[in-house]
This record gives structure tokens, sequence and C-alpha cells, in this order.
């Protein structure tokens, strides 16, 4: 029974991060480096209740380098392994003491093409493909790298959780303050303004780029 429930999971798992690359590549901010893909990861997770989607995982722990996914690192490693997904600027970096590969990644259309046609058969899987590619063309706006703007992301900045402590935003605590500060844009517009769902992916990566700023 665990066996099968790993295989689910796994599945999922890689389902969701072939559906981010796809994201990334419909942006043009393909090849993606290593560490901006677990940013975008820990982003959709933490943004995903704007858009009514399922978070893939509610947890994380809080790294000095950034977000992290050990499950994600290994499904992108079988993905490339299975001819899914390409790497290229190979090359070796210090990470929190430990040296490991870094590298830039990219999909491959035509290996996925028949994994996402299957995914936009449902239509759970078609909000999460519409809501990827939201986020990704946000992304590509930014002027500075994601994964240095993510430092100050609501959640992963609150100083209530230290660096090497778990943070928990929907797995047993309502802790997700990303989604909250990005629900509050709705009340900042014009009186009769309509913010839309799609509107405040944007405002929040601006939002990042302001508390960058000081």
């Amino acid at each position: 029974m665990r066996h099968a429930e790993y295989s689910r999971d796994a599945i999922n798992d890689r389902l969701r991060l072939i559906l981010l690359l796809d994201a990334c590549e419909a942006a043009d901010i393909a090849p993606i480096p290593l560490m901006r893909i677990h940013a975008l990861a820990f982003l959709a997770n933490v943004l995903s209740p704007i858009w009514s989607v399922r978070s893939y995982d509610g947890k994380i722990l809080k790294r000095r380098g950034g977000p992290f996914y050990p499950e994600l690192q290994t499904e992108l490693d079988r993905l490339v392994g299975l001819g899914f997904v390409t790497v290229c600027g190979v090359r070796h970096i210090q990470d929190e003491g430990r040296w490991r590969l870094d590298g830039s990644f990219a999909l491959r259309s035509e290996s996925a093409e028949a994994v996402i046609d299957v995914a936009r058969a449902f239509q759970g899987e078609r909000d999460t493909i519409d809501f990827l590619r939201r986020l990704a063309f946000a992304v590509s706006r930014l002027k500075e790298p994601l994964e240095d703007l993510v430092q100050f992301d609501a959640t992963w900045s609150d100083k209530r959780t230290g660096v090497g402590d778990v943070i928990d935003f929907s797995e047993w605590r309502s802790a997700n303050y990303t989604a909250f500060v990005a629900e509050t844009f709705t009340k900042l517009g014009p009186l009769g303004s309509t913010i839309g769902r799609g509107d405040k992916l944007p405002l929040y990566m601006r939002y990042l780029e302001r508390k960058s700023n000081g």
C-alpha cells in the first residue's frame, strides 16, 4: 500500500513538474535555472489558493539558499533520464556547505506533448495549466531573478519561522501569508474597479520587487 501511495505521489509530482516546465516554455523563460524552478514551484504552491487549484505541497524546509524540494529534484532528474527534459550549462556549485550539480532545464515539447494532451482532458488539470502559465508570464516580466526575490515572499520571510524550521502554510496550519497578501490587492483598486485573479499574479510579482528595493 505504501509503495502504491508513493507511486501515485511520484506520478502527480512528475506531472506537475512537466506542466510547470511547459508553462516556462510558453512564457519564453526556458531553459530555466535549477533554483528558479524550485522558487517557481514554491510560489505556485503558496499562490494556488487564489486560482482555486490544489497546492501540491503545503510545507517546505526553510533554507538559507531559498526554496528547494528534494522530491521535485528527484523527479526532475528522472525526467532528464527519461528524455522529457534537457539540461544545459551543467556545473558544480556550493550550496549551504555542500557541492551539487547545477544547470538550466527545458522541457522537450515533442516528448511531453502526449502527456500534456492527456492532462488537458481533465478540468482540474486544465485549471492548473492555466494557472501555471499565468504565473510563468508574470515571472517573465521580472527585472531581477525570481530565486532572489522569493526571499521577500510574505510566507517565506515570516520571521516566526527560522532557518532549519518547516514552513507549514496549508498542511496543519493556515499560515499562507502569500495568498493573503495577493487577495488584499482586490481592496486596493479604485472604487468600482475589478481586479481579477489573473491580475493578482503580476501584482504580487511587483510587490516582491518593491520589497527587494526596500
